[in-house]
């Protein structure tokens, strides 16, 4: 008797658990604010992919671990196309990736698993242009930008620009070549300058692809002649952004937070993640803790801080 009734009473209860978990993720998938504490979990999470996202990463784990201190998280920032990659393979929990993945990435879980992966953006940034302060250069248009970095000219000009002159810098910088730099072609961030500033062009040969923001920073601090790109995220002095045209005779907008939120500028971006969530399936408790946390106002802030832009 006592087992027919334990059964009778657990079941339901059973259930009840799961509902409120499938509650609670919707809430959550829709940034809606709680005040309630979260309740530590246990587990392990395997995040790796954009190398622009991995920094805040970093920091949302520590904020996340002083709240759960029996979750551990690695990370990994092999790159945006990588990261799906390993999410596909199982490598992976959470891949970091702009938001939408390219159909080409879809495609290729959708073979896998039946089933298109979950993506959830997260914050938002912008793909910006930096150059040292010794230049006095304030702004760009996206088909000079085309005509620095292109071997190809997709965007409209028809002849490369090799020399500052040639963008309207006088003085003895004038004469001096461009050094052109970026993140490597592994990352988001080349894949949407390449789409957005050289119209789905080629780089030219000199173009020197760096792994990671700070290999921009340092190679900009020491070349007071080069031009480089990288999330707007970066900050460093020493350098700093240019303001980007669409077209010679548009206003040129700065990564300004309101100008990336709204769309404004014109290398605007949303990031996230990427995870592998089945069809009718709960989140394991430990990845719902953690995306619910990266979503809230405390996660936000830390990303904003981070120099990051919060969603709208």
């Amino acid at each position: 008797m006592k087992t027919s009734l334990y059964g009778f009473i657990f079941k339901p209860a059973k259930y009840l658990i799961m509902f409120f978990s499938f509650l609670s993720f919707a809430i959550m998938a829709n940034a809606v604010e709680t005040n309630q504490p979260p309740v530590p979990v246990e587990g392990r999470l395997a995040v790796t992919g954009s190398v622009v996202l991995s920094n805040l990463m970093t920091y949302w784990t520590q904020a996340f671990s002083e709240r759960n201190p029996l979750v551990t998280v690695t990370i990994a920032d092999p790159g945006g196309t990588a990261g799906i990659e390993a999410l596909i393979n199982g490598i992976a929990d959470i891949a970091l990736t702009r938001t939408p993945i390219s159909s080409k990435q879809k495609e290729a879980f959708e073979a896998r698993f039946g089933y298109a992966p979950h993506v959830i953006p997260l914050i938002m940034d912008a793909v910006a242009v930096y150059v040292n302060d010794a230049n006095p250069l304030t702004s760009i248009t996206l088909q000079d930008l085309d005509s620095v970095y292109s071997s190809t000219y997709r965007c409209g000009k028809s002849q490369p620009i090799q020399t500052w002159g040639a963008l309207g810098v006088k003085g003895a910088m004038a004469q001096q070549p461009i050094g052109v730099y970026g993140l490597t072609v592994a990352t988001g961030t080349n894949s949407l300058f390449r789409e957005t500033a050289l119209c789905g062009g080629d780089f030219i040969k000199d173009f020197q692809a760096l792994a990671g923001p700070a290999a921009v920073v340092n190679a900009l601090i020491s070349d007071d002649t080069g031009i480089g790109f990288s999330s707007s995220s970066m900050t460093s002095s020493g350098i700093h952004m240019l303001a980007i045209a669409p077209h010679k005779d548009a206003l040129a907008i700065a990564p300004t937070p309101d100008a990336i939120r709204s769309g404004q500028y014109p290398i605007s971006r949303t990031l996230g993640i990427a995870i592998n969530q089945p069809r009718n399936q709960p989140l394991s408790p430990v990845l719902q803790a953690f995306i619910k946390f990266v979503l809230s106002p405390e996660g936000q802030s830390i990303a904003t801080k981070a120099g990051y832009v919060s969603l709208p």
